[in-house]
């Protein structure tokens, strides 16, 4: 059962009016703005992320539920069919608006889950997107906004998308691609361990093998029952770590985290000597593709010479190679410690698209203008390291 949520008020339906070979139906957006409509799309978006080679965990109904229910901005999701048949495509996306409070004087639109999906994109039938994509576009145009940011994008299809936009009308800005490693995982971690350079097998070996050997070693994947205590822990070692605002974390991602690992799609691992807390990692998993996708860390800057961060990476590897895992993805970010130990990377790319006109681009500038200054404060009031 979904939490409810407020519905944001506006036309539900849009109807392309290109027509298509071999099929007279108009392809019709439907636009879902609460949960109540939600819940009624789950079967057939189960059905679509199963057939959809593009699908990756970040579109499934199990984060898509629990990241539209966590974020504070309005969110809609758009399905297209054709004519009275089901759903070909899906499209999740949020508003945003600056500033964050007073009169709005930019209106913004992008993928839904960003930032906190590592990656972004669509649900679509194979071999429709021709059809649903220029409907989507229709549909897109149509709403009030002033930018559309499409970011962390591992969908081809999203390409599509922006072509569909007239360069006569907006302009498109991309950015630098992320790169994002992966491991394919072997039948078994000597196979994998034996897969590497010679520094990363011997570096692995050792640092497993010392940790292994410290007195009161545990190694443990946290049970669901005890979820929320994991999210809390992992939540304070990285902030800690990572001079993060721990209050912040919670908000984020607290909520986002437990309704995940309720749905048995996170987990966390913690790795102890006796009672001292040496790292903590929190992962997705996604059975039905058979991804480990892991996601934060936090480590014990006391034990850093036994990367103990990078040693629990390891251990939970060798965890998803026992439990027959296909993929082990570590996300986002081009780390030398992922590189080390990735046999694959892919990249996300990241597009905006603005309404051509003076008033958005002064706005944006101004914008642009204001993180800067932002940016420098925050440098001030931080002083010298």
């Amino acid at each position: 059962m979904i939490a409810p949520e407020v519905a944001i008020s506006m036309d539900l339906r849009y109807s392309h009016p290109r027509p298509w070979p071999g099929d007279n139906s108009p392809m019709i957006v439907d636009r879902f703005s609460s949960f109540h409509e939600l819940e009624a799309l789950e079967s057939r978006w189960r059905e679509l992320f199963a057939s959809d080679p593009h699908a990756n965990f970040f579109l499934s109904w199990e984060w898509i539920c629990a990241c539209l229910a966590t974020d504070r901005t309005p969110w809609l999701v758009l399905g297209v069919r054709a004519g009275d048949g089901p759903y070909l495509a899906f499209l999740a996306l949020n508003y945003g608006r600056f500033p964050a409070v007073g009169p709005p004087v930019n209106r913004e639109l992008y993928l839904a889950g960003v930032p906190r999906s590592d990656y972004t994109g669509m649900l679509a039938v194979p071999g429709e997107e021709t059809r649903v994509i220029p409907a989507l576009a229709g549909y897109i145009d149509a709403l009030p906004w002033d930018n559309f940011s499409l970011n962390d994008c591992a969908d081809e299809r999203m390409a599509m998308l922006v072509r569909e936009f007239p360069a006569s009308r907006y302009v498109v800005t991309s950015g630098e691609p992320t790169p994002c490693p992966y491991i394919d995982l072997p039948a078994t971690w000597e196979e994998y361990v034996s897969s590497r350079g010679v520094a990363t097998r011997r570096t692995l070996r050792a640092k497993i093998r010392k940790t292994e050997a410290l007195p009161g070693y545990h190694f443990r994947w946290v049970p669901k029952e005890e979820g929320a205590e994991a999210v809390e822990l992992l939540l304070a070692l990285n902030s800690a770590r990572w001079k993060k605002d721990v209050k912040k974390r919670r908000r984020i991602f607290g909520e986002l985290f437990r309704r995940c690992y309720a749905s048995g799609r996170f987990v966390v691992a913690t790795l102890h000597a006796g009672e001292t807390l040496l790292a903590a990692q929190g992962s997705f998993v996604e059975p039905s593709t058979g991804t480990f996708l892991g996601y934060m860390m936090g480590y014990n800057p006391d034990f850093a010479k036994l990367s103990p961060g990078a040693v629990l990476v390891g251990l939970s590897t060798r965890h998803a190679i026992e439990h027959g895992f296909k993929r082990y993805d570590l996300a986002r970010g081009g780390e030398e410690y992922k590189l080390s130990l990735c046999s694959g990377v892919q990249y996300t790319n990241h597009v905006k698209l603005t309404r051509r006109g003076l008033r958005v681009a002064a706005v944006n500038a101004g914008r642009s203008g204001f993180v800067a200054a932002k940016g420098v404060a925050r440098r001030l009031l931080r002083g010298p390291a």
